[in-house]
């Protein structure tokens, strides 16, 4: 059966004219399907694939600094107002 068969609003005559575009879009639109599902399947075994398979570097800056010195330090004392001019 045809598929292409009454897809406009235009007589039969005028409409049998179209039929090889509307087939070059279906056609276009199913190897456009098919491409992206590849590339979108490679790109995503590629990523899980670099997910897990590649360790990531251990981070050495922080590794002598001394954690005491970020611990806030308490005041004892309250801190002295300024002394307006006059």
């Amino acid at each position: 059966m045809n598929e292409y068969v009454n897809f406009s609003s235009l007589p039969p005559d005028q409409e049998a004219t179209f039929v090889v575009y509307e087939r070059h879009t279906q056609e276009n639109l199913k190897k456009a399907f098919t491409i992206g599902a590849i590339c979108s399947l490679i790109f995503g075994v590629l990523a899980v694939g670099l997910y897990f398979g590649v360790e990531p570097e251990e981070d050495k800056t922080a590794k002598d600094m001394d954690l005491n010195q970020l611990k806030k330090k308490s005041k004892t004392g309250t801190p002295e107002a300024p002394t307006p001019n006059k």
